[in-house]
């Protein structure tokens, strides 16, 4: 599934999305290939299998072969950047990826750009170069389906989806059976609600491995998102039954029947399912799903009690990634609640963990411009809009630090809603027109501006699309049913 950002969700998980595009390819007699570095014959061999899992979307096989095959050459670079794309939790991924940084002197030319592409995305937190470095790659081996394959997930981050599609094609034209790629041209197609695109490349998924769960996840994800959820449920339970240890679909299946308003039935799955993991962070992920459900069934109380639970979990664990993203579930439930002490004492326990805890650079640098945000949030809520436009102008400054063009869109956001909150609908308007816009939660406050401003047909169009997103995270679950019901 095709992770976006959204700015209420700039130290969410999606950070592990790029690194399950790695799959580079694998030295063979073909040149035009990007070559692999190791000494074992058997750790290329372990290498290639993992990375089949990989794109097979089967993470947990992926991360065990990855670790076979650095047992055979521990100075294996690009396995460990592999193994840091598997990885369960944010700790195994910072351990493998720095080693795989610490090897890159020892790997060809080629490796060493996927490597420098990986430390722009995290460590500088820098799309464009990393898109640069993929395109100088591409340019260097232009019949590598793999390379062409992430040079386009590279464009999906700068939402440059023509170029994106673009670049799936050729790897097509490379390899016309190259599975990923017609899944990632069925996520672009779904994103861009071309939805009998996105069904024909899916389906052209499963006929060519349909041995693979993942192909019946592909369309569970589709239907899904069209709102067609009980086939989405076929498909779900089609993958489980195929595959018992793909998870993914099982916790897909669970989230789904929040969309289907049976909220305790999905609670119950995802309990079932966190009874069952075996790796403690993925309990986490579950118990995680689980706080999503009363959000979106409008529970709060049962909310906030199930966050405490996942902020205890996520500190036993020692991840802090998952710490920050929880104590911002908190301050957006006081936030909702109009509790502006404590979204501010939320707020300052993020605050001090962006500020203390191992984080990758690129995640401090968002979770840091993300508090500002909603610093000027709370601000606004107070009714202090001094307080709020001074801190407005801060997160403005974070934001142009990040080298990401598509965030641009953010702090002109940010004035939206202080403009809402001012009562001067129309410039609301303006400012939430701004840009491309990707994220339910902002869309909800762009409806409503419409709607005070006397647009009462563009508010309705806004409240239906909300309504009918129908992509699972956090902040779209306190807008579904607020939006639903204005239907």
């Amino acid at each position: 599934m095709k992770k976006l950002f959204s700015v209420f969700c700039l130290c969410a998980l999606a950070c592990f999305a790029l690194l399950i595009v790695l799959q580079t390819g694998c030295k063979s007699a073909n040149s035009d290939e990007v070559p692999i570095t190791t000494t074992s014959k058997e750790a290329r061999k372990l290498f290639i299998q993992g990375r089949e899992m990989a794109e097979a979307q089967h993470p947990q096989k992926a991360n065990e072969l990855f670790n076979q095959a650095i047992e055979k050459d521990p100075e294996f670079a690009l396995a460990y950047l592999f193994k840091a794309g598997s990885a369960s939790d944010a700790k195994e991924f910072k351990e493998a990826r720095a080693k795989a940084i610490s090897l890159a002197s020892k790997a060809s030319e080629g490796e060493r750009k996927i490597i420098a592409a990986h430390q722009a995305y995290y460590d500088e937190n820098n799309v464009v170069k990393t898109n640069q470095i993929y395109q100088e790659l591409a340019g260097q081996f232009p019949n590598d389906k793999r390379v062409q394959w992430y040079l386009g997930g590279s464009y999906a981050n700068l939402r440059e989806y023509d170029k994106e599609i673009a670049a799936y094609e050729r790897v097509l034209a490379i390899d016309k059976s190259f599975a990923p790629a017609y899944q990632a041209l069925g996520y672009t197609y779904r994103w861009r609600n071309q939805y009998e695109k996105a069904e024909g490349y899916f389906k052209e998924y499963l006929r060519l491995i349909p041995q693979e769960a993942n192909g019946h996840d592909n369309l569970a994800d589709l239907y899904r998102k069209m709102g067609k959820f009980g086939e989405a449920l076929e498909h779900y339970n089609e993958a489980v039954k195929m595959d018992p240890s793909f998870r993914s679909s099982e916790y897909k299946a669970g989230t789904t029947l929040f969309f289907m308003g049976k909220f305790e039935e999905g609670r119950q799955a995802l309990q079932k399912l966190m009874d069952m993991e075996a790796k403690p962070a993925n309990k986490l992920y579950d118990l995680m799903a689980i706080v999503r459900g009363y959000i979106y069934e409008g529970d709060y109380a049962k909310a906030l009690e199930a966050t405490d639970k996942a902020l205890q979990m996520s500190r036993d664990l020692g991840l802090p990634e998952q710490t920050a993203f929880n104590h911002w579930v908190k301050l957006s439930l006081h936030f909702e609640l109009n509790d502006w002490d404590k979204a501010d004492a939320s707020l300052a326990d993020r605050i001090k963990v962006a500020e203390t805890a191992n984080l990758t650079p690129a995640y401090r640098e968002n979770v840091q411009a993300s508090n500002s945000f909603w610093q000027a949030m709370v601000a606004v809520g107070r009714k202090d809009f001094a307080a709020a436009q001074a801190i407005a102008a801060e997160f403005k400054a974070k934001v142009e630090a990040v080298k990401n063009p598509t965030w641009k869109k953010y702090p002109v956001w940010l004035l939206g809603h202080i403009a809402l909150a001012q009562g001067d609908a129309g410039k609301a308007v303006e400012y939430f027109g701004q840009g491309e816009m990707d994220d339910p939660w902002t869309m909800y406050f762009f409806a409503l501006a419409k709607e005070k401003a006397g647009d009462t047909a563009g508010a309705a169009d806004l409240y239906k699309k909300i309504a009918n997103w129908n992509l699972d995270d956090t902040p779209y679950a306190f807008v579904r049913q607020k939006a639903a019901a204005k239907g």
